[in-house]
C-alpha cells in the first residue's frame, strides 16, 4: 500500500465533512505524484458537498473558506495560519458543458453527486484517480493505475475528441505532463490532439504562456530528463500546436540547413537546442525562438545570414503576442540578437571584453550558455564547445580582476567626474562615465586611474581598447 502525506489538518477537515454526511476525495497531483513517488505541490479535494455547505462547514470547524471560481464551485479552505497555514483547492463533484471551440472555460456547470461523472470530466486519467482521504481507499474510475503503470498520458473519455475539443488548453498540458513524468502520449489522445489543435486560437494568450513556460521547465519539475523535454516538445510540433501559438516557429519545419553544420532541419534543431540547454527560463525560451529569423533570411536574401537580427524582431513580436513579462522579453531578444557573436572565436579579447561589460554580467553568462545549446543542438556535436569555453575563461578573468560590468561599480561617481573636469552635471558627464566603463582594462578601476582616463576623453583623446 502506497503511503499518502495527509496532514493533520487535511485529516480534520475529511472527519468534518465525514459527520456531515459527505466523503473528502484527494485528487489529481496530490494522489498521482506519491503512487509514482514523487513529491507532492498541489492539494486538490473534492466532494458532493454543495458549496454553500461547505462554506457553512468551514464557519463551524473554523477553517477559512474563499471563493475562488464561483461558477466551477471550487474554494480555497484554509487551516492555520503562518508558518503552519495549509491551504487547499476544494471542487464540488460535476458535470461540465462547453460552447464550440476550445476556450477552456465551460458554458454551463451543473453539480454532482457522482464521483464517477466528476471523473470523466478532467482531462487525463492520470489526474482522475481519488483517495478516500479517511480511508486510505483509492478510486479509479477512468484506469488512471493502469495508465500510471504505462507511462501513459491518456484522456479521460472514450472519445479523446471530446477532451480536446472541449478545452485546447489540455493539448499543452498532454505534453508538459508527459515531459515531465517521462511519459508517452496515448496515440488516441495524440490524434485528438492533432484534429483539435487550433482550438489554442480560442485560448488566451496568458494561459498559454503558463503552460509553456511549465513545459520549458518540465524536465527539472521531477527530474524525467532532458530527452522527456524533447519529447514534450515534439508532441507539440506533431499535433501542429506551434502553428498556432508560435507561427514564428512553425515556420521553420522542414528549412534545410548545411549538412557539415546541422543534422535536423531549422525547428529540430530549435527543439533539441532547447532541450540541451540549461533549466533556465530566459535560456530556454532564447533556444525555442533563437532562429526563427532563418526562413525570413532566406527568402529576402537566399542566405541565413543575418538571421540574428530578424529573429530577434520576431522573438519579440511572439512574446509581446504571449504576454511574456517586459523584462524577461528583453533579455530573450539580446540573446537571441547575439547568438552569433563571434562564432568562430576570432574576436580580440579586447572585443569580447567590450562586449560583455556592453550586455551585462548575467547576460554573458547565459551567452555562454546559449552558445554551448547551439552547438550540441545540430546533433554533430558532443563535448566542450571552444567558443563557450573561451567565453567563460574572458569572463572569470574579468571578475577575478574585478572589472566592472555596470557604471555603479565604477570606483567613481558623477560628482567625481564633474570635480575632476570642472564641469556642471549634465549629458557630458554620462557620456564619460559610460565610455570610462567601456575601457574595462584590468586594474583600472581605481579613482585616480579614472581620473586620468576622463581627463583624456576629455581632451578627446581616449584610450584606444
Amino acid at each position: 500500500m502506497k503511503s499518502f502525506p495527509l496532514s493533520q489538518n487535511l485529516m480534520r477537515l475529511a472527519r468534518a465533512f465525514r459527520e456531515a454526511g459527505h466523503t473528502l476525495y484527494a485528487v489529481g497531483g496530490m494522489v498521482r505524484n506519491p503512487l509514482l513517488g514523487l513529491p507532492v505541490s498541489d492539494a486538490d479535494v473534492c466532494s458532493a458537498m454543495r458549496p454553500d455547505g461547505v462554506k457553512a462547514l468551514c464557519e463551524k470547524e473554523g477553517f477559512g473558506c474563499f471563493p475562488k471560481g464561483a461558477a466551477f464551485g471550487t474554494l480555497d479552505l484554509v487551516a492555520g495560519c503562518g508558518a503552519a497555514r495549509e491551504k487547499f483547492e476544494y471542487a464540488c463533484f460535476r458535470s461540465e458543458s462547453y460552447g464550440r471551440g476550445g476556450a477552456h472555460r465551460p458554458e454551463r456547470v451543473a453539480y454532482s453527486d457522482s464521483l464517477e461523472q466528476d471523473a470523466f470530466r478532467r482531462d487525463f486519467t492520470i489526474n482522475a484517480i481519488y483517495l478516500d482521504i479517511l480511508e486510505s481507499r483509492v478510486v479509479d474510475p477512468t484506469g488512471g493505475m493502469a495508465d500510471l503503470q504505462r507511462k501513459r498520458v491518456r484522456a479521460t473519455s472514450p472519445d479523446p475528441g471530446l477532451i480536446m475539443g472541449d478545452d485546447a488548453l489540455r493539448i499543452l498540458r498532454m505534453a508538459r505532463f508527459a515531459a515531465q513524468l517521462g511519459f508517452t502520449i496515448d496515440p488516441a489522445t495524440m490524434d485528438a490532439a492533432r484534429a483539435h489543435a487550433r482550438g489554442l486560437l480560442d485560448i488566451s494568450p496568458e494561459r498559454i504562456w503558463e503552460e509553456l513556460t511549465k513545459l520549458l521547465l518540465a524536465d527539472a519539475r521531477y527530474g524525467a530528463g532532458r530527452e522527456s523535454l524533447l519529447y514534450g516538445l515534439e508532441a507539440l510540433q506533431a499535433c501542429g500546436a506551434y502553428e498556432t501559438m508560435l507561427p514564428e516557429l512553425a515556420a521553420c519545419a522542414g528549412v534545410a540547413q548545411k549538412a557539415q553544420y546541422h543534422a535536423y532541419d531549422v525547428l529540430g534543431h530549435s527543439l533539441r537546442a532547447t532541450a540541451v540547454a540549461p533549466p533556465a527560463l530566459s535560456i530556454r525560451l532564447a533556444m525555442l525562438l533563437h532562429d526563427v529569423g532563418k526562413p525570413v533570411s532566406l527568402a529576402q536574401s537566399g542566405s541565413m545570414h543575418g538571421h540574428e537580427l530578424s529573429g530577434a524582431e520576431l522573438a519579440d513580436a511572439a512574446l509581446r503576442r504571449l504576454r511574456c513579462p517586459n523584462a524577461l522579453r528583453r533579455e530573450v531578444m539580446t540573446l537571441v540578437r547575439w547568438h552569433m557573436y563571434d562564432l568562430k572565436g576570432e574576436a580580440r579579447e579586447c572585443k569580447v571584453r567590450r562586449r560583455f561589460v556592453e550586455l551585462g554580467r548575467d547576460i554573458a553568462h547565459k551567452l555562454c550558455d546559449v552558445r554551448e545549446a547551439d552547438v550540441h543542438g545540430s546533433g554533430l556535436w558532443e563535448g566542450p564547445v571552444p567558443t563557450a569555453e573561451r567565453w567563460r575563461d574572458i569572463l572569470s578573468q574579468m571578475e577575478r580582476e574585478g572589472a566592472p560590468f555596470t557604471e555603479g561599480e565604477l570606483a567613481c561617481t558623477g560628482d567625481d567626474i564633474a570635480a575632476w573636469l570642472s564641469i556642471r552635471p549634465g549629458a557630458r558627464i554620462g557620456e564619460i562615465k559610460r565610455a570610462l566603463l567601456m575601457h574595462c582594462k584590468p586594474g583600472d578601476n581605481t579613482g585616480e586611474k579614472l581620473r586620468a582616463l576622463a581627463r583624456d576623453m576629455q581632451r578627446g583623446s581616449a584610450c584606444d581598447n
